[in-house]
């Protein structure tokens, strides 16, 4: 398929648009307009020979040509590459440049200045391995809702040492509840300078601009960048009476997504952005992004409906698309192809592992499904992850197969989670998911009205399968991949606003060829430029955590929850607190 460039993907996605752009709309709101270069400098999907580099110019005429140029030094005396770029209002002053050339497996500075000599910050970025690597190491986020509180831990991800980091989407969040720090408009969002505002926002955080001025990127989205659990044609609060046809709101959306948060994307033959793609790292891994969002269809609505998803997925029929056709042809390719890599790495962003758990009364059946969730022949159902697309499931599973070496990654829950699997009768473990927390969105913990402890070891009780929970607690993963094992790291921050109260959660392994069984690695892999991290042990419960309650399986009197009950009882908790999040959030 021929790719057009991003250029026309941006004025493919315009064309939708009811109303041209309003040119300059954040310049004025951000009050920034006297600082030329005021968002900084990111890079983006880099390859074995180029990178994608990004700034935004304020106080601009609709046109502003800026130089641009790559060192391979920071000081910027060892220039390789050099050129010019656009910013125009018609990319909200937005500019990037795709560089190639560049020798593989490098560390690159890069920097842009205005035609009367501004300059921009000096940015450091990498090109990806080319041929025999023998070691990756990815940084992992998703969830940085900017009401929520300051990004320390986007800071403290910016001080490791890291080949690429891999956003799994929620990059911003489109409503407009206030909170730590009020959102720019303080309204949903719903008009295309509606999203460059809150885009301009997050950009001129110092703690988001030291993350993209040190690392590149591969970023995709989820639903926060759109409107919250979309679909292909809609989203569940989306009113076309009060916020405008669906189609204009989803052009809107991709529109600032693709000028604040470039990537190597194409528009499919109905005109619609195609965010999904791959990046080789080397010989030894690939990562295949996902968009499990603006391509599926729409959630089941009912337990019948479900069921009948079911059915059709035990009777190997077709059900629901979560990727849509065309991208699940792509990814089944990627997958089955005799020359796939040792390590091939999803960058998914809703649960893939099964999290279907007993709902043992009728009012608790009634809360969970006041809430949005689905009891289906007793048993709770999020039908917004992959449990609401069983047959779409079953096809990836089937095109993953048996032989080992793919990692999950995933976001979307706001807390942390390790799995072996799912796996069917034959493919025993030969996968394994890693969910990192959120930076900044509110933990699922924190909305569960009973000791988020408790629950954590109800949920072990129920699925042998689940090596990691913790509910509470924001922050990142860390995943190293060498030949024949990976490593994940979780690292929290205690406090949201400094860096500095970083601290080293937890750490699993496992190998690369089935089973790939997870099992607890005794310390963090070294890392020279983590100066601000303790690596002494897990961190204590954050303050205003129920940690302080009775034991795990306790039920205050000394005496032990029953293990299926209490389960079920404390899951279907976790369940109703998940879905009350996903509407407030």
């Amino acid at each position: 398929m021929t790719r057009p460039d991003r250029r026309s993907v941006l004025k493919g996605v315009g064309a939708l648009l009811a109303a041209p752009p309003v040119a300059g709309a954040a310049i004025r709101r951000t009050n920034a307009a006297e600082d030329a270069f005021a968002w900084g400098v990111a890079s983006f999907d880099p390859t074995d020979d180029g990178v994608l580099l990004w700034t935004r110019v304020g106080g601009a005429p609709p046109r502003r040509r800026l130089r641009w140029e790559v060192a391979e030094d920071e000081s910027m005396e060892r220039v390789v590459a050099r050129g010019t770029v656009e910013a125009t209002a018609e990319a909200d002053h937005c500019a990037t440049v795709a560089v190639d050339g560049l020798a593989p497996q490098g560390i690159w500075w890069y920097r842009f200045e205005t035609e009367d000599g501004k300059r921009s910050p000096v940015g450091r970025t990498r090109t990806l391995p080319r041929g025999p690597v023998d070691r990756v190491r990815l940084g992992v986020a998703s969830c940085s809702r900017f009401a929520a509180g300051a990004f320390g831990a986007y800071r403290a991800l910016a001080e490791r040492e890291l080949d690429l980091v891999v956003h799994l989407g929620d990059y911003i969040y489109e409503d407009g509840t206030a909170g730590a720090r009020p959102h720019d408009p303080p309204a949903p969002l719903r008009s295309l300078d509606d999203y460059r505002r809150r885009y301009a926002q997050h950009r001129l955080d110092p703690d988001l601009q030291a993350l993209h001025a040190r690392h590149p990127m591969v970023a995709v989205w989820d639903d926060h960048e759109l409107a919250g659990n979309a679909w292909r044609d809609g989203a569940a609060a989306h009113d076309d009476a009060r916020d405008g046809p669906w189609a204009d709101r989803l052009a809107a959306a991709t529109q600032a997504h693709e000028e604040w948060v470039p990537g190597r994307t194409h528009l499919g033959h109905d005109g619609r952005l195609e965010a999904w793609r791959s990046v080789a790292l080397g010989d030894l891994a690939e990562l295949v992004a996902l968009d499990t969002r603006s391509h599926r269809d729409r959630q089941a609505a009912s337990a019948e409906e479900l069921r009948a998803e079911r059915a059709a997925a035990d009777d190997g029929g077709p059900g629901r698309t979560l990727l849509g056709p065309d991208q699940a042809r792509w990814v089944d390719d990627r997958l089955r192809r005799a020359d796939r890599p040792p390590w091939v790495l999803l960058a998914n962003q809703v649960m893939l592992h099964p999290l279907q758990v007993p709902v043992p009364t009728d009012s608790i059946a009634a809360q969970v499904q006041a809430v949005g969730f689905l009891v289906v022949d007793g048993v709770g159902v999020n039908p917004d992850q992959w449990d609401g697309y069983p047959a779409a499931r079953n096809e990836l599973l089937d095109a993953i197969g048996d032989g080992g070496g793919v990692v999950v990654l995933t976001g979307d829950v706001h807390s942390s989670w390790a799995w072996e699997g799912p796996a069917g009768a034959d493919r025993s473990s030969a996968m394994v998911e890693l969910v990192t927390p959120s930076i900044t969105s509110t933990s699922l913990g924190g909305r569960l009205p009973v000791s988020p402890q408790l629950l954590e070891t109800a949920l072990r009780g129920l699925d042998p399968a689940l090596s990691l929970v913790e509910l509470t607690r924001h922050g990142y993963l860390v995943v190293d991949l060498g030949p024949d094992e990976l490593q994940a790291e979780w690292w929290y921050v205690d406090d949201l606003a400094d860096a500095g109260s970083q601290r080293f959660g937890a750490a699993l392994r496992a190998p690369r060829r089935p089973p790939m069984a997870l099992t607890s690695a005794p310390a963090p892999l070294p890392d020279p430029a983590a100066t601000t991290t303790s690596t002494t042990g897990p961190p204590s419960a954050p303050s205003g955590s129920s940690g302080a309650g009775p034991p795990a399986n306790d039920d205050g009197d000394g005496s032990p929850l029953p293990l299926v009950g209490g389960a079920a009882v404390g899951v279907a908790a976790v369940i109703g607190a998940a879905v009350a999040l996903r509407r407030r959030r």
